[in-house]
């Protein structure tokens, strides 16, 4: 159930809101052994083998992986470091296998990672 802290303009305005928020769900139906927390943060890629990195965002993560948003597809199998930005330190980083990658609109993919451990 979408929550607002305030009133919506009008309801056109609320409607369209949950109808955006449903479309978002449909990435969220997958089966996982472990709940994800949203968690929005820049992300950059290395994929081992290739000399240009991807950038990301990051969508959803868990102990065990992560979602990542990217402008360009991410090939299924491939291995990579994550580079996690940090908002107070040192940056995170990965390394971890995209064990999918789909169309997320017209211009983005969306892709799941499994950790495999910290890169170091």
């Amino acid at each position: 159930m979408l929550r607002l802290s305030g009133s919506a303009p009008n309801l056109d305005v609320e409607n369209a809101v949950r109808d955006i928020l449903d479309e978002d769900a449909m990435y969220d139906n997958e089966n996982r052994n472990t709940y994800r927390e949203s968690l929005v943060r820049p992300v950059t890629l290395m994929i081992r083998g290739e000399s240009d990195s991807i950038p990301a965002f990051s969508r959803k993560i868990s102990c065990s992986g992560i979602g990542l948003v990217t402008a360009v597809p991410v090939p299924e199998g491939a291995t990579a470091v994550l580079t996690v930005e940090s908002l107070k330190g040192e940056s995170l980083k990965l390394l971890a296998q995209c064990r999918w990658c789909r169309p997320f609109g017209r211009r983005w993919q969306i892709s799941g990672w499994q950790f495999i451990n910290l890169h170091r």
